[in-house]
């Protein structure tokens, strides 16, 4: 930790030119991470005007953890009332405001964050404008403890500097098409991603999925559309026009059942077998994604997110994969991962620090979740996910 004078005028240089070039501020929050001593740094952003996150970014961020808190665990946050009705400039350190009572049984912490090995946070409003609120947070181990009491002076002193640079890139962090957060969390998964409108129209593809098109002949984006062999393509509009109509139905009925989220991906087999050629074989798993259920993070109209899965394309445990299809906790993707490489339950146990009876009931959560009843039938659904998946 250098919190040394040399070290604030550094990042005071570090955050101006952030606030002239964008791209800098990713190189502003790897710089102050270990610099505070914290496991994560975080900033994010909600533009007002339309509803949406707008901006989410920072340094050691996992982006299952992203999704997972995206999709579903910022519905409980317990965290956020408290930020968010305070003046913007004045901190929030959850260790001092919800006692630890909530912490052993509130599943935000149990299921998400202490998982993640990101038990504490230290946060602040930054901007809170008509156009947009802009927040700051620093999220740190169990074992690293609350943010520590030199790295906070730290933050004080370097907060006015850091509001201000915000307030003049402010357009860096409200919406726009351009710069969707939902784009820049595909782009750092490692299984292939493809975003489109329910009609089949390429909207987004991160790298792994622009190395899957150039590496078979199943997949293919023609004329700005998807296209995939017949009759698989004609299938999957079919099946995308049926969720996208589940999706109008949920919004002119509020009092109903909600769009279909995480755990309710579809997969398709994708196949073919042409002359002289050997056969291929791969699977889409894909939902639409409602801009209310996600904050707008994938636009202001439904958005189908197409996960890949083809034998070149990723390891065969990824647990953004895992959260993605079965819709599995951070804590159970762990386990389902710790069980492939072999551990026991008790061994797992041991290696998370939790009791054996805990990692016992949240393997029964997973078996619900995959449709599996044993640990053999587990790991080889997760070591040959392709031969397993059921087709829809």
């Amino acid at each position: 930790m250098d919190l040394s004078e040399q070290s604030f005028h550094r990042f005071i240089d570090l955050v101006y030119e952030a606030a002239e070039n964008p791209r800098q501020w990713r190189r502003f929050y790897e710089a102050l991470q270990p610099v505070l001593g914290v496991q994560s740094i975080h900033m994010l952003a909600t533009d007002k005007r339309h509803g949406t996150l707008s901006y989410s970014d920072g340094a050691n961020m996992p982006v299952e953890g992203e999704l997972a808190y995206m999709q579903h665990y910022r519905f409980m946050d317990p965290r956020l009332p408290l930020l968010l009705t305070k003046p913007a400039g004045q901190w929030t350190h959850c260790h001092s405001e919800i006692p630890e009572e909530v912490v052993a049984t509130h599943p935000f912490y149990q299921e998400f964050l202490i998982p993640y090995d990101r038990r504490y946070m230290s946060g602040t409003k930054l901007v809170d404008t008509p156009e947009a609120t802009l927040i700051f947070a620093t999220l740190s181990s169990a074992a690293q403890g609350p943010l520590a009491g030199e790295a906070l002076a730290f933050m004080e002193r370097l907060l006015p500097h850091l509001q201000r640079a915000c307030r003049i890139g402010l357009q860096h962090f409200v919406y726009s098409t351009q710069a969707l957060v939902g784009q820049m969390l595909v782009n750092k998964l490692r299984q292939p991603v493809i975003l489109m409108t329910p009609g089949g129209e390429v909207m987004h593809t991160n790298e792994a999925a622009q190395e899957l098109l150039r590496s078979t002949r199943l997949v293919e984006v023609a004329d700005g559309r998807l296209r995939l062999p017949r009759p698989h393509g004609a299938e999957l509009l079919a099946q995308c026009a049926a969720m996208e109509q589940s999706i109008k139905s949920a919004q002119a009925n509020p009092e109903g059942e909600g769009p279909p989220t995480a755990s309710s991906f579809r997969s398709l087999l994708v196949s073919s077998e042409g002359p002289g050629a050997p056969a291929e074989t791969l699977y889409a798993f894909f939902t639409t994604l409602a801009p209310q259920e996600m904050m707008g993070t994938f636009g202001l109209r439904p958005v189908v997110m197409l996960i890949f899965y083809h034998p070149s394309s990723a390891p065969s445990i990824d647990a953004g994969l895992l959260y993605a299809v079965f819709g599995l906790s951070p804590a159970e993707c762990r386990i389902a991962t710790l069980l492939a490489e072999g551990l026991s339950l008790k061994q797992i146990a041991e290696v998370q620090g939790t009791q054996h009876d805990t990692v016992r009931k949240q393997l029964r959560s997973i078996y619900q979740k995959t449709a599996t009843n044993r640990q053999p039938e587990l790991v080889r659904l997760l070591l040959h996910l392709p031969h397993n998946a059921v087709q829809q």
